[in-house]
């Protein structure tokens, strides 16, 4: 088995391949969480963008990092190259989503802005590999130089658009981790790829800025970016509660059981279970636990807004 290989010389590969795992469960939690309390429609290119990019990297990178330093098969590097080939697809469109998001964050048309990048990514890729320009494979060159644009792009649309998207600080981040997602790329293009332990670490750090860039979004996006309720009837009109479900939700969240309500409210235990499940259904829940956080958690923010706007007047 695999685990048996663990050694001091693979001892870098194994706790990249660890980070990169824990980086992935991160990562999935921030956007589900995010967008249980984000009605933004464009959130979603977001989400796509770094599942796509997630499957991308085990299916293309991590397999063949471990198939070349585990496995003692005929042709490997053969197999590597062809495992890349057929993971490029998933950041292709990856690519796609992330700018598609860019471009309707901005309220933009993203056509565009796909085609601009797509023809600056051919014209450099040409421009290399008809002067000879060291690459590795045509089908990795395309990759890199796509996710460098792509990169180019994001940070050009996010940051001259009309539309504010982020804090002051987070801004300030995703320059950085933008830039880096990019840069990262330029590697393929080097003699760093001949060093040892290159692709681990381009795979740790290629999760690293990318998984960081979303989390940093998420953390730092605007109020008009980012609607969230400012009081219990905000929220109630935010997920589109109706009065009843409202009489329903507000026994749900001061710990009542369900017979409970339905005798307060004078109605019978399946109505209660079945306003109960709406509500679910509407604020994107599952249970009980998690709509009392949800709750709990827009409450924290009216307090930390009020906090915040005492300060200004002060």
């Amino acid at each position: 088995m695999l685990i048996y290989n663990i050694n001091l010389d693979t001892l870098p590969l194994w706790l990249s391949f660890t980070l990169c795992l824990s980086m992935t469960a991160g990562g999935l939690l921030v956007l589900f969480r995010f967008r249980q309390t984000n009605s933004n429609g464009c959130f979603q290119y977001l989400q796509y963008f770094l599942i796509l990019l997630y499957v991308y990297g085990y299916y293309s990178l991590w397999s063949g990092i471990l198939l070349s330093g585990f496995m003692e098969i005929e042709n490997i590097e053969w197999v590597a190259t062809l495992l890349a080939q057929m993971g490029a697809p998933f950041l292709l469109v990856s690519l796609v989503m992330l700018l598609v998001w860019a471009a309707r964050l901005q309220k933009q048309p993203a056509l565009p802005l796909l085609l601009l990048t797509a023809g600056l990514s051919a014209a450099i890729f040409s421009g290399l590999y008809f002067s000879g320009w060291p690459i590795k494979d045509s089908v990795t060159g395309v990759c890199s130089i796509l996710a460098m644009v792509s990169a180019l792009s994001l940070l050009v649309i996010l940051f001259k658009g009309k539309q504010a998207v982020v804090s002051e600080v987070g801004k300030r981040w995703l320059i950085v981790l933008a830039a880096g997602a990019g840069l990262i790329h330029l590697g393929m293009f080097t003699p760093l790829g001949a060093y040892q332990h290159y692709d681990s670490i381009f795979a740790f750090v290629f999760y690293l800025f990318n998984t960081a860039m979303v989390v940093v979004y998420c953390y730092h996006a605007i109020d008009e970016q980012m609607p969230q309720p400012r009081s219990l009837d905000d929220f109630l009109n935010h997920f589109g509660i109706s009065k009843r479900e409202a009489d329903i939700l507000r026994g749900i969240y001061a710990g009542k059981t369900n017979q409970e309500i339905a005798n307060e409210l004078f109605i019978s235990l399946q109505t209660v279970k079945d306003h109960s499940s709406r509500i679910y259904q509407k604020t994107h829940v599952k249970n009980r636990a998690q709509l009392t956080t949800l709750v709990r958690e827009s409450q924290s923010l009216i307090h930390v807004a009020g906090v915040a706007e005492t300060r200004i007047r002060q």
